[in-house]
């Protein structure tokens, strides 16, 4: 059990003391036995909130496009795109001519910029329209294939670039489609 997650094997000692409080009440033990109970929710909570992200090195999805998910990675670290608005985007919303990409999600039109390392690889592509037509599975599915990166990590290592370019926290907060700025209060220590 060493090798589970703290929460699994909470759940599976819990089930085995429940199973020999049973056979104790039932006559079936002489002696009421009981295994200790992993504690895992508080520590590993504190140790989440504790953990401080890090800027990695993401130049190797700068190299080339070549499947699918090398552009859903790509979506992620330019714009900092969730897979759901991923889906929601048409070929035709990058306007390669202003270097501009509209994102409309809720309701609300985002215009961000296209830099020219995106531009370079993407702009090649005929037509991405059947890649954003398909389902968040089938997205993460393409992601897991090119990258070690989940799609929520390179969302921070998209967050966490443009703090290093020193973009203010609101201007990230609006770029990214947030209400407000205290999901990235963290980024900002």
């Amino acid at each position: 059990m060493q090798n589970l997650a703290k929460s699994s094997q909470h759940r599976k000692i819990t089930n085995i003391n429940t199973f020999l409080k049973y056979l104790y009440q039932n006559g079936k033990l002489a002696h009421f036995f009981e295994l200790h109970i992993v504690p895992y929710q508080h520590q590993e909570l504190q140790d989440n909130d504790k953990r401080q992200p890090k800027l990695l090195d993401v130049s190797q999805y700068y190299l080339h496009v070549k499947k699918p998910g090398d552009l859903i990675a790509l979506l992620i670290l330019e714009f900092g795109l969730k897979p759901s608005e991923i889906q929601s985007l048409k070929w035709s919303e990058f306007n390669w001519d202003f270097k501009i990409l509209t994102v409309a999600t809720g309701g609300i039109k985002r215009i961000l910029p296209i830099r020219d390392k995106f531009a370079r690889l993407a702009r090649p592509i005929q037509n991405a329209d059947e890649l954003f037509s398909k389902s968040r599975q089938f997205l993460h599915y393409e992601l897991k294939k090119t990258s070690t990166l989940t799609s929520t990590e390179l969302r921070e290592q998209y967050i966490l670039q443009r703090v290093a370019e020193r973009v203010s926290i609101y201007d990230l907060a609006e770029n990214l489609g947030l209400k407000s700025i205290h999901s990235l209060d963290k980024y900002y220590r």
